[in-house]
């Protein structure tokens, strides 16, 4: 379900690639003392790349300053998140959930261009690494144009190294600010707990789906000393491994707390790095910090503060055979250990957090110091029908003012809500806030900014609603099915969902739930649908399902009219 939304949201930037432009900044009058970054985040699971985008914001939120993180995914609890967390209906383009702010960072090159075109704030992109910069040449040229353009029209630009910054600059041709990762001290450190075996042991970190990571390596190189040595193998992994690769190892962990990663690095024997390619690999820095010697490949990701036989032995990628002589080496010379250990605690302390981010967040209030150019007056270029106090979150006016002044639309469409009886959730429908004058281009945007009704007949006043609306239920029904008979597409699927809510209200259940059987056949993304049926049946095994199914999906804003809140309202 997942993976055909986010193909259906990257089809859509696809489709507006041709409309991407430079995003055009100028230096603001005055600003603010206190800042309000917004990070987009493409996915929330365990990673390092995600680890760090929430070691800034953490850190940033503690040094004062507004972060708000925004993702399709619920609030991860695998990393404590102290920062404000937004979940944006996956039925929502990412960036459409975006609050008005000052700043936006986009952490993937996917939505890049979303993030300009919502019209909030300047956007500066964080980029970590990843196959576009490592394995350019295997990209087909439908994507590679898409890359190169939200490389081109972005206006800021850093990373995590200086290797990763030169690629940024050989193949995408703009230059890229450097800050580079760093540890958690509070976590990461000699002083701790550790974790003990009945042998000592090595330690691995990665999924088994990460090919870069180099797992199947680690484990051929340690089954090749255990010939020679009483030692096992713990593997760190965010993911749960296959029956096969679980049964090569010692130990899993899947998805351990930091503090336990830290206990593991403590008591390990010896950390191994066995990855093809790295931006800055935070596990090998980790370990150094919690005091285990360290084994790596020459990535160059870990060779930026990594040097050999000072801080960590270093071994040739992809290399089984040197990686197991390099291991054996460290394991059967206690001094050279003692000195990789020294070396390395001394280098992990070099590296940070607070003085990192102090550094981001310099570079973010200067960016912040711009705004985007814009148009002076919306009245001269705009019908608005709806005010300012008809907005029921704080800032979304502003948001959809901003809107109006980028958008290259004729029509721009908000969510109003309605209260139908207090029995469902309250429903949200898609209406005309602003209609620009001269026309503009034959397109719709939509400014996911929720309003009170500024025009209550409408919906009074149409076919089906208000003989619901007068609890006259069978007049209801004729009437939606007549719509439904006529509509097709999404407008059908709101006209059937009408037909399911009467149903119930007439106490034809048997008859509602049959027809959602085909319903979510058809539109197996259209939430309210679920939630119907969560709300017909009574077997706890299919309310627990479909409960999962809505905290996934969120509100199916792609509909012309769709519950709005729908994850609160199924929670009660």
């Amino acid at each position: 379900m997942i993976p055909k939304l986010r193909t259906k949201e990257f089809n859509q930037r696809l489709q507006r690639l041709p409309f991407a432009q430079k995003q055009v900044l100028s230096q603001k009058g005055e600003i603010p003392k206190k800042i309000h970054i917004v990070y987009a985040m493409t996915h929330v699971a365990i990673c390092g790349g995600v680890k760090v985008i929430f070691e800034h914001a953490n850190r940033l939120h503690k040094a004062g300053v507004k972060v708000t993180l925004v993702s399709h995914f619920e609030q991860p609890s695998w990393f404590p998140v102290e920062a404000e967390y937004i979940q944006v209906p996956f039925d929502l383009e990412l960036a459409k959930g975006i609050p008005d702010c000052d700043l936006i960072v986009a952490t993937y090159w996917d939505h890049v261009q979303a993030c300009i075109d919502t019209g909030l704030a300047p956007v500066v992109y964080f980029e970590q690494g990843d196959f576009h910069l490592y394995d350019y040449e295997t990209m087909n040229p439908t994507l590679k144009n898409f890359i190169h353009k939200q490389f081109e029209i972005v206006p800021y630009i850093y990373t995590v190294s200086n290797h990763t910054s030169k690629l940024i600059s050989e193949i995408y041709g703009r230059e890229a600010q450097v800050f580079p990762n760093a540890v958690d001290e509070e976590i990461f450190s000699v002083k701790g707990e550790k974790v003990i075996g009945k042998r000592p042991y090595v330690l691995m970190v990665g999924g088994e789906s990460a090919t870069f990571k180099g797992i199947p390596n680690i484990i051929e190189a340690y089954r090749k000393i255990k010939k020679e040595m009483d030692i096992d193998l713990y593997w760190i992994t965010p993911e749960h491994p296959s029956e096969k690769m679980k049964s090569l190892v010692t130990k899993v962990f899947v998805s351990p707390s930091q503090e336990t990663i830290g206990n593991l690095y403590r008591g390990a024997a010896l950390y191994v790095c066995g990855s093809y390619y790295e931006s800055f690999s935070l596990p090998p820095l980790e370990a150094m910090a919690c005091g285990c010697a360290v084994v790596t490949t020459d990535n160059r990701g870990t060779l930026e503060y990594a040097v050999h036989k000072k801080n960590a032995v270093i071994c040739k990628m992809k290399d089984v055979e040197d990686m197991a002589e390099k291991m054996e080496e460290v394991l059967s010379n206690q001094q050279l250990k003692e000195e990789l250990i020294a070396n390395g605690v001394q280098t992990a302390s070099e590296y940070l957090w607070d003085r990192i981010v102090q550094g981001i967040h310099a570079f973010y209030k200067q960016i912040a110091s711009y705004g985007i150019e814009r148009e002076q007056d919306l009245k001269e270029n705009w019908d608005i029908s709806v005010r300012p106090e008809n907005f029921v979150k704080s800032g979304d006016y502003e948001k959809f003012k901003k809107l109006l002044n980028i958008t290259d639309s004729g029509i721009v469409k908000v969510p109003v809500l309605y209260e139908v009886d207090g029995k469902a959730p309250n429903i949200a429908r898609w209406e005309v806030a602003a209609c620009r004058k001269n026309g503009g281009r034959n397109l719709t945007d939509h400014c996911y900014c929720p309003v009170t009704p500024f025009n209550r007949l409408q919906l009074y006043n149409s076919p089906g609603y208000r003989p619901f609306l007068l609890n006259d239920y069978e007049k209801a029904l004729l009437e939606f099915q007549s719509l439904s008979g006529h509509a097709d597409g999404l407008e059908k699927a709101v006209a059937d969902r009408w037909v399911i809510l009467t149903l119930m209200r007439l106490q034809r259940k048997q008859e509602a739930k049959k027809r959602l059987i085909d319903l979510q056949r058809i539109y197996p993304h259209y939430t309210d649908f679920h939630l119907l049926e969560m709300l017909i049946v009574e077997e706890k095994h299919v309310k627990r399902s479909k409960n999962e199914t809505i905290n996934v999906l969120g509100d199916a804003t792609s509909y012309p009219e769709f519950f709005f809140d729908v994850q609160k309202h199924e929670t009660k």
